[in-house]
């Protein structure tokens, strides 16, 4: 499973015995808990391309979009990871004693790794696009992940409690019932450090040279409640 983890741990907590009465059967009680860390394989961005004079010529957006589209082309990026979300006109002076109207469009675009990521920057710069923000960072299969994390979690409860009976030589029955308990659902992170030359983002700038591109992991946290009858 090379898309997701870097480690695995199962630990679990919380145990209770208890036998109340001659009606009810005993059980046991424990809690299962499945922590997994992932890489971020989903980037999205948000980009501002804006209409701008060069050498007394007005670059359009169509103009400006087209050589996005190809410099992604260039490092791999689909096209279709970009979408345009809003477009604005705004009156600029672009002479001494000339204005023009410009508009600006906002893209959404995704890409699906750092070393991703650091390939657009420079692209970016090239084409003169500054205003770039990350806004998220999370994994496609993240459903798929928090249950392969639920399914562990009542493994581990189990075993637990198979251990547990196992000294006093009890085992374990049906399960009575079964809670999960709330925990932070985190489906994305975000950068740690951002070290692109003319790119904030919301961060520190750096100088190309020391480009490093690296993104908080996703902790996925899954904890289950089983109560036991013992047999």
């Amino acid at each position: 499973m090379n898309y997701c983890k870097l480690f695995v741990f199962l630990f679990l907590t919380t145990v209770s015995y208890s036998q109340n009465n001659s009606q009810e059967k005993p059980f046991i009680e424990v809690v299962g808990t499945s922590e997994k860390e992932i890489i971020p394989d989903e980037i999205y961005l948000d980009l501002f391309l804006k209409e701008r004079m060069e050498n007394g010529k007005k670059l359009n957006l169509e103009s400006l979009e087209n050589q996005l589209k190809q410099k992604l082309r260039s490092i791999g990026i689909p096209e279709n990871n970009l979408f345009i979300s809003d477009v604005n006109s705004v009156l600029a002076k672009t002479g001494w004693f000339t204005k023009e109207i410009l508009s600006t469009a906002k893209y959404n675009l995704k890409v699906t790794n750092s070393e991703k990521l650091k390939q657009l920057f420079k692209c970016l710069e090239e084409l003169k696009i500054t205003n770039v923000k990350i806004t998220k960072a999370t994994h496609s299969k993240i459903t798929a992940l928090r249950k392969e994390n639920r399914i562990a979690a009542i493994k581990a409860a189990k075993s637990k409690a198979m251990y547990l009976l196992s000294a006093i030589d009890e085992k374990v029955g049906k399960p009575i019932k079964i809670n999960e308990i709330d925990t932070n659902h985190q489906n994305f992170a975000f950068a740690n450090t951002i070290n692109v030359e003319g790119y904030a983002a919301g961060l520190s700038k750096f100088r190309s040279e020391q480009s490093v591109v690296e993104f908080e992991k996703i902790v996925l946290k899954t904890s289950i409640y089983i109560k036991f009858e013992i047999e």
